[in-house]
This record gives C-alpha cells, sequence and structure tokens, in this order.
C-alpha cells in the first residue's frame, strides 16, 4: 500500500519555482496598474476641489467687493477714495480703501449697512507660505485719512496678485486713485469705475494663476 502511494504521488503535478516567479511578476504588474489608475484619480478628485474651492473664495471675495463699492458714500460732501500698492516680501499689492455704507454688523448693538471705512489689502500668511485678501471694516462718524489698514478678517486665500484700474468720468484708464490729492481730475471724487483682476495660485503651473476679473460701475459722482 506504500508503494502505491508513493507511486501515485510521483505523477503529481506541481508549480516550478519559475511559474512561481511569473505569476508574482504577473500579480505585480497589476498591482502596479491599480496602484497607478487610482494615485491618478485621487489626484485627479483632489486637482477639482482645490480649483472648486478656488472659485467660491474668488466668487465671494468679487461679490463683496462689487456690494461695498456699490454702497460708495459721501462724507462731508466729498468722496473718500484710495488705493495705493504695497510691497510684501519684494512683491507688490493694491490696498483698497473707501467710505462706504456698507458695514457688516457682528456685534448685538451694531447696525448693518451703516457709514463705515472698508479697506481690503493683501498680507503674508503665518509661515510665509502665501497670501491672502483681508478685509476690514471700520464704523463711525467720518473716514479718518492716514489711519493704518489693520485688523478684519481673511475673504480669499492663496493670492498671486491683486489688480486694480480705475476710470474717470472720461473713460480714462489710471493705475492709481487718491481722493485726498490736490489733483482736480480726483480731489474729493471717485472713478466712475473699477476694474478688479484676482490672480489665485495655480498648484499645478505657478506662472499660469487661475485669474478672475469683473468691473464695477459705481453708482454717483461727485
Amino acid at each position: 500500500m506504500t508503494d502505491r502511494f508513493i507511486k501515485k504521488n510521483a505523477h503529481a503535478k506541481g508549480f516550478t519555482l519559475v511559474e512561481i516567479m511569473i505569476a508574482i511578476l504577473i500579480l505585480g504588474l497589476v498591482l502596479s496598474t491599480v496602484y497607478a489608475s487610482y494615485s491618478f484619480t485621487m489626484k485627479t478628485v483632489r486637482d477639482v476641489e482645490y480649483e472648486s474651492h478656488l472659485y467660491k473664495m474668488a466668487r465671494t471675495a468679487m461679490d463683496r467687493m462689487i456690494k461695498d463699492l456699490s454702497c460708495l458714500q459721501l462724507a462731508s460732501g466729498a468722496f473718500d477714495f484710495r488705493a495705493e500698492k504695497e510691497t510684501l516680501n519684494n512683491r507688490e499689492f493694491y490696498s483698497l480703501s473707501f467710505w462706504s455704507a456698507s458695514h457688516l454688523a457682528f456685534g448685538e448693538n451694531e447696525g448693518e449697512g451703516s457709514p463705515a471705512a472698508i479697506s481690503y489689502y493683501v498680507q503674508e500668511d503665518e509661515g510665509g507660505d502665501g497670501f491672502s485678501l483681508w478685509r476690514a471694516d471700520s464704523p463711525g462718524a467720518k473716514p479718518t485719512s492716514g489711519e493704518n489698514i489693520s485688523g478684519g478678517f481673511v475673504i480669499c486665500q492663496n493670492i498671486d496678485s491683486v489688480s486694480l484700474r480705475f476710470y474717470d468720468s472720461a473713460g480714462n484708464e489710471l493705475d492709481s486713485w487718491d481722493s485726498s490729492s490736490l489733483s482736480s481730475r480726483q480731489e474729493g471724487k471717485s472713478p466712475a469705475a473699477v476694474k478688479i483682476e484676482l490672480a489665485l495660485v495655480n498648484l499645478k503651473d505657478k506662472d499660469k494663476p487661475y485669474k478672475f476679473m469683473t468691473k464695477v460701475f459705481l453708482p454717483v459722482q461727485k
């Protein structure tokens, strides 16, 4: 009986070392293909989510700026509207300050839509890994020229650049505006329109940021 068992198993087929190695190689190729496909899918999902987040931030920032500029107000018979360039980490960004009936109330005793000094400015993020657009809102009886811009809250992150263009009543394009200047074209006046261009960082190609643009026609002229 033992001899028959030995003879029976002698004819049984098994896997050779070469066959096992080939099977492992095929399995490795399949797993590599699956992993590459999974990684590409997850990267695409992250890219879409990032782009969607950027569009939402840009839209929120643009909408808020349009509302604030559309509520531009006179103060003592003149407009307070100033824009200038500021240097941060060897880069230039625009800041914008104006008097507007667009105060956002966060306190219980504050009135929504009351006159306030509205400011937009860019500030470097903590750690120096990027820039964010801030909005400051200081309600009061009248604007205070020359006051340092501070406080407020972040309205848009991942800022690559902020560009502003101003148009006077004759349609001339200007790269700055200061209602406190002695220029007859700007003293006590607001521009007829403001073009706002926001560029947000493109993680896939930093030389090609995502760009958003809008043009706001101001409702009143002095």
